[in-house]
């Protein structure tokens, strides 16, 4: 769509449906059946009337699926804005990659940004259109649940891995092939105290800007689409509603243009870190920051209009955030084709393919850290019986915390299987019998 058309466009909108494109919800939302509305669906307390308005979905994961909720949602839209489908796909969509502190042992810049344009190509086909990844998050405290998902201790690294892998996805926008970048969870949520996931984040401006603010620098310089609030607060001011992150940095000083969004709930939770009063509160503090997108949450949705309304919030905030959302779906063709690249017949041909599957297995071997067996220290040879111990011994469940998408009767255990071979390292209990 040409720009002036869709400026055009945009000042057609109702506030509600300006507002219907700063909200996402999951697919359970468009259930097409009548089914008694229960979990999330439920609990998150929504106005239902601005479910037609919304303006993105929440792992949706095939292409049959998609083009369903796609179709149905068009056929009951008035200007025929079309859906924007959003997944994690963290170290692979279906043929699955080690997992990214795994890749990040590599320092195969290449390989690694191959893995991503192999789980972009996947994704595509699937009918997603963005996924939350690359998460350069700096990590130092080992204890800290995300450590697996971030990909060096480092500065440097992990800035190039940021790089490649936003270049992986994104490509040359080619909708059969390519999928737009989020980076997360900006900013230092890898430093929160204890390792204690959602904790408060205390670090020295200096430290932020040397060790922690690199690598998203280098994610919006490779030209990802959009960026993710993270959940912890820095300087006390959680980043969901912290201006000076969102605004002072990410647009004026690095000018990023694209779109941000919360992470799961996370403008609702601003009533948790205790600056919010209430949902409404919440709604305001966001979006007056610079939070576009609010995922899984009902703030924006039940309180946005009425605080312009009621004369609280200045309109510019909602036209800026739904314009730029506006803008990322027209870069990515969805109203030439809402669809996309989603192609039950193409997820056939490409998904765990032979060539994506060898790239997996390389990925593999460059990525295993190894000490050397000198003089034998190790007690193995042919002679050896070896005990496979614990319950990942005959698990599937091998690819990773977030491989959402994988089929578990694609993973080869650790056991020999007669009919697959695998690459294995594990440590094992070694029993002489």
């Amino acid at each position: 769509m040409r720009g002036d058309n869709l400026i055009e466009l945009f000042n057609s909108l109702s506030l509600e449906e300006k507002i219907g494109q700063l909200i996402q919800l999951n697919p359970d939302f468009f259930s097409r059946n009548n089914a008694i509305k229960t979990g999330p669906i439920s609990s998150i307390g929504i106005d239902e009337n601005m479910i037609p308005y919304v303006g993105s979905i929440l792992n949706a994961t095939n292409a049959q699926d998609i083009r369903t909720i796609q179709n149905e949602y068009l056929k009951k839209s008035k200007h025929k804005i079309p859906l924007l489908f959003m997944a994690d796909i963290i170290n692979g969509y279906k043929t699955v990659f080690p997992i990214p502190i795994a890749l990040g042992c590599s320092f195969d810049f290449q390989m690694v940004e191959e893995t991503a344009e192999i789980a972009a190509k996947e994704a595509a086909v699937s009918g997603i259109h963005v996924t939350f990844s690359p998460m350069v998050d700096m990590v130092h405290d080992a204890r800290w649940g995300r450590v697996m998902e971030t990909y060096s201790e480092d500065t440097y690294l992990n800035s190039q891995y940021a790089s490649v892998m936003v270049k992986g996805y994104q490509g040359t926008n080619d909708p059969n092939k390519n999928i737009a970048s989020c980076v997360k969870h900006f900013a230092g949520y890898g430093g929160v105290l204890s390792g204690r996931d959602y904790n408060t984040v205390e670090l020295s401006e200096r430290t932020l800007r040397e060790e922690y603010l690199p690598a998203y620098q280098a994610a919006i310089n490779a030209g990802c689409k959009m960026v993710m609030t993270s959940f912890n607060t820095i300087n006390r001011i959680p980043v969901t509603a912290n201006k000076k992150l969102l605004r002072d940095v990410l647009r004026n000083e690095w000018g990023f243009n694209g779109v941000t969004i919360s992470d799961h709930s996370a403008v609702k939770e601003l009533i948790n870190h205790g600056v919010a009063e209430n949902e409404k509160i919440a709604a305001s503090m966001a979006i007056r920051a610079g939070t576009d997108i609010d995922m899984m949450t009902a703030c924006y949705a039940n309180n946005l209009s009425q605080l312009i309304k009621n004369g609280e919030l200045d309109i510019k905030y909602i036209d800026e955030a739904a314009l730029r959302v506006l803008k990322l779906k027209n870069d990515l063709g969805l109203f030439e084709n809402p669809y996309r690249g989603a192609n039950s017949i193409a997820e056939k041909q490409y998904i765990l393919s032979k060539e994506f599957k060898s790239k997996a297995r390389e990925a593999v071997t460059k990525s295993c850290v190894l000490l050397k067996n000198e003089d034998n220290i190790l007690p193995l040879n042919k002679d050896t019986k070896i005990a496979l111990i614990g319950p990942y011994s005959e698990s599937r469940e091998l690819c990773g915390m977030w491989s959402f998408t994988v089929d578990d009767k694609e993973v080869v255990n650790l056991k020999k299987d007669s009919n697959n071979t695998a690459i294995i390292f594990v440590l094992v209990l070694v029993v002489k019998c």
